[in-house]
């Protein structure tokens, strides 16, 4: 499995640059998971009096869903990523958010300003916002996942880790 990072501000374009990620991945044939980082202390877990939700409340340590299309497991603690990562087998991880990990990085940001604050060692290209009017910035790739998330994934198949 081959992993990699996109993280930046809120509104920088996040979502938008791991949609198109996806979305290229899945027409290169390959099998695509995610996994998005919340700072909310409460997470949607779903619908307030249904009956998962009455599972969670009553103090259920590991609730499951499971319907035709779709299963949930919701587990009452934080579990560390590694953890997590450990329960996925797909050809690509794609985290969103992460900006603490130690992996290769597509930094999304609105502006030039942010790229200089954010900006880390393992971050291999810039999208989000910033690249509808940059196109290079110091020595590193500027790509707008809008307009060409082919050039985009290829940098992601170079140059994300193997697990």
């Amino acid at each position: 499995m081959k992993i990699f990072a996109v993280y930046g501000s809120t509104k920088s374009g996040k979502t938008t640059t791991v949609v198109e990620i996806v979305k290229e991945l899945r027409l290169r044939g390959y099998t695509v998971s995610t996994i998005k980082d919340v700072h909310a202390q409460d997470v949607a877990r779903d619908t307030v009096g249904k009956d998962t939700w009455r599972h969670w409340k009553a103090g259920a340590e590991v609730v499951g869903l499971r319907g035709p299309n779709e299963t949930l497991i919701m587990i009452k603690h934080p579990v560390t990523l590694n953890e997590l990562i450990g329960h996925f087998g797909s050809d690509y991880l794609v985290l969103e958010g992460f900006k603490g990990v130690a992996l290769p990085k597509i930094l999304c940001a609105v502006d030039e300003e942010h790229i200089e604050k954010e900006l880390q060692s393992l971050v291999f290209c810039i999208s989000g916002v910033a690249s509808a009017h940059l196109f290079a910035y110091k020595n590193l790739p500027v790509v707008n996942a809008l307009v060409n998330a082919p050039a985009l994934v290829d940098l992601v198949e170079s140059e994300s880790l193997i697990l």
